[in-house]
């Protein structure tokens, strides 16, 4: 289940992140993208529930601002300076995502670099963002609950934006919410 993703994954995460933010690495595995993170942000904030993948981790020249929690993330408090969440984790379950998400939300945070809902693409998630699903919108949509879909429409009516837009909805077909 666990394996480090490919440079473009880590590339996409990190320049999203600037000097002022305060990254969340939920299953930060062997810290690889934890550490680039820290040489970052002012703070990052690294937790992985798996003692074996951790103590892979090469511990030489650890920036000071990184914190390692060895615990579970459904369990254990987020931080409430946390501005960015990273979930690599294509594993994770639709439940978990939508707490992960609402526990983000509930500390600040602003957003999420996930590929869990589309299992292999990575995406940015705006955290303070909520739009709601529109029934007659053709495209593609995704919601906090983890659910992903596309309303189809008049096929002549796709064009390659409508197909790179994800609207992030609330009140979504499968949760309401």
């Amino acid at each position: 289940m666990w394996s480090p993703y490919n440079e473009d994954t880590y590339r996409f995460v990190i320049d999203r992140v600037g000097p002022k933010d305060v990254v969340l690495d939920i299953g930060a595995g062997d810290l690889r993208l934890s550490r680039r993170l820290a040489a970052i942000a002012s703070k990052a904030y690294a937790i992985e529930r798996n003692a074996e993948v951790l103590a892979q981790a090469d511990r030489s020249g650890w920036p000071e601002n990184l914190i390692v929690i060895h615990a579970d993330a459904l369990t254990w408090p987020f931080p409430n300076d946390v501005t960015i969440g990273v979930l690599l984790m294509r594993h994770c379950e639709p439940a978990h995502f939508t707490d992960y998400v609402a526990r983000l939300k509930a500390v600040g945070c602003r957003c999420l670099m996930t590929n869990a809902r589309w299992k292999m693409a990575i995406e940015e998630i705006d955290l303070r963002s909520s739009r709601v699903y529109d029934p007659d919108r053709m495209g593609w949509y995704a919601c906090a609950c983890g659910s992903i879909g596309f309303t189809p429409g008049d096929p002549n009516q796709i064009t390659p934006l409508l197909l790179e837009d994800v609207v992030e909805v609330t009140n979504c077909p499968n949760c309401g919410a």
